[in-house]
C-alpha cells in the first residue's frame, strides 16, 4: 500500500560518519555526522627517530608488524648493528620464520600532516637492507609509490631524500616491506625526516 497508494513517501535509510569535507576521513555517503571527523594538525618540520617508541606510526599491513628494536636484530649476518646515531632505536622487519618466503605487506602508516603552508616539501629517512635474501622496501605518499629498492644494500645505513611534490595540502606517509627468500633478509628504517625546502 505504502509503494502503490503513496508512492511519495520515501524510506532513507540513515548513513553515519563523517559529513566535514574538510576532514581527513570524510564520507561524502554520510547523511548524519557521528562525532568522528579527523584533521590533519601536525604541520612541518616534522621528525621520527623512535628513540622514545614509535610515536604516531601504527602498523597497517596484512602480513604482521614492523617492530620497535636497538641494537642488532636476532639473526646473524642481515640487518643493522645499531641505529643510525647509535644507542637508539629503529624500526624494522624481522624476515626470520614465518615471515619468509616473500611474506608482505609490512606497512607502517605515518599520521597526517598538514603541508597547507609549506614550500617545496621532502622526505629523508635512513633504510638498512642487509643481507642476502631481501627482500623489497617500497615508500608512499598519499597512497602513490614515489620510492622502491630490493635486494642486499651491504651493512649500514643509508640516506634517501624525496621530494614531494604534487601530495597536495595533506600528507600520509607509508613504509611498505615484503621479505625475501629466506630468513636473511631484515629491512629497517630510523630518522624520518620531512621538512619544507627554502
Amino acid at each position: 500500500s505504502a509503494i502503490n497508494d503513496r508512492g511519495y513517501l520515501n524510506c532513507t535509510a540513515s548513513i553515519y560518519g563523517c559529513t566535514d569535507p574538510n576532514a581527513q576521513n570524510y564520507n561524502p555517503l554520510a547523511t548524519i555526522d557521528d562525532g568522528s571527523c579527523t584533521y590533519c594538525t601536525t604541520i612541518l618540520p616534522y621528525n621520527e627517530n623512535f628513540d622514545n617508541g614509535i610515536g604516531s606510526w601504527t602498523n597497517t599491513g596484512s602480513a604482521g608488524n614492523w617492530t620497535l628494536n636497538s641494537g642488532g636484530t636476532p639473526s646473524n649476518i642481515t640487518g643493522p648493528t645499531d641505529d643510525v646515531t647509535g644507542g637508539g632505536n629503529y624500526m624494522y622487519i624481522e624476515a626470520s620464520s614465518p615471515n619468509y618466503p616473500n611474506i608482505g605487506p609490512f606497512t607502517l602508516t605515518s599520521e597526517c600532516l598538514d603541508l597547507s603552508n609549506s614550500i617545496n616539501p621532502s622526505l629523508s629517512f635512513y633504510y638498512n637492507m642487509y643481507g642476502a635474501a631481501m627482500g623489497t622496501l617500497n615508500v608512499y605518499a598519499n597512497n602513490s609509490l614515489i620510492w622502491t629498492l630490493n635486494g642486499n644494500q651491504g651493512q649500514g645505513w643509508n640516506l634517501v631524500q624525496i621530494p614531494l611534490t604534487s601530495v597536495g595540502n595533506t600528507l600520509i606517509i607509508e613504509f611498505e616491506g615484503t621479505t625475501g627468500s629466506s630468513w636473511a633478509g631484515d629491512i629497517a628504517i630510523d630518522n624520518i625526516n620531512i621538512e619544507s625546502q627554502q
